[in-house]
């Protein structure tokens, strides 16, 4: 237990899409699946939509609201059946969450996701027991963004020191809504350098830097 009671932190919580795992090959082609079967023509590089909620995305990019339902419809069917599958836990993660673990530090992942969906992701990658807390978005977008999940998964933590470890802006702008550190990471699906845009604190490229932050050894 030394090492989170040492630590300026005692809780990491985790997005799950492009941090903790590699979910583009499912997601775009499930994506495609459902351009192709609505016939609505679809926005160019799709993957710059992983990430934030896709109902807020495609809002932006001026699709109605049935529109968006009937995109999400036919994304689902596939995603949940296929698409969820066709992902892999990201090359350094494992050892990272063991160490915390075995140094004392709470986990907890918050993902903009629909929550059904990444419980069963991080059940297929045995990962489900690692984490205390595992929340997500609801289908029926009432928690939708970022910062909403943070509050569900902050509310159920209790007193607690976190930091959070994301690879898009919202990860780091739903964070600072809360007052929370944010550790941005590159291998996953930030464009450009909108994580230090958006004012992550550190941004960094292998997952074995997550140790040394969260001990307090990597200082602004």
């Amino acid at each position: 237990m030394s090492g989170a009671m040492s630590s300026p932190f005692d809780t990491v919580i985790f997005d799950l899409d492009g941090t903790l795992s590699d979910s583009a090959p499912g997601i775009l082609a499930s994506l495609d699946h459902a351009f192709t079967q609505t016939g609505f023509p679809p926005p160019p590089d799709l993957i710059r939509f992983i990430g934030p909620p896709f109902e807020t995305a495609f809002r932006a990019e001026g699709f109605s609201p049935e529109e968006i339902a009937h995109l999400m419809l036919v994304y689902r069917e596939r995603y949940w059946e296929i698409g969820a599958f066709e992902n892999t836990v990201y090359p350094g993660i494992e050892s990272v969450l063991d160490q915390l673990a075995a140094q004392g530090y709470r986990l907890a992942v918050a993902t903009s996701k629909p929550e059904p969906t990444a419980r069963r992701i991080l059940e297929h990658f045995g990962y489900t027991e690692r984490f205390e807390i595992i929340g997500g978005a609801t289908f029926d977008m009432t928690r939708a963004t970022k910062s909403a999940v943070l509050s569900y998964v902050l509310d159920q933590l209790g007193e607690t020191r976190p930091v959070m470890i994301g690879d898009r802006y919202h990860d780091v702008e739903g964070a600072a809504e809360h007052g929370i550190d944010c550790i941005g990471v590159r291998w996953g699906y930030a464009i450009g350098d909108e994580l230090h845009r958006c004012g992550a604190r550190w941004v960094i490229d292998e997952p074995a830097q997550i140790i040394d932050i969260v001990h307090g050894e990597v200082l602004l």
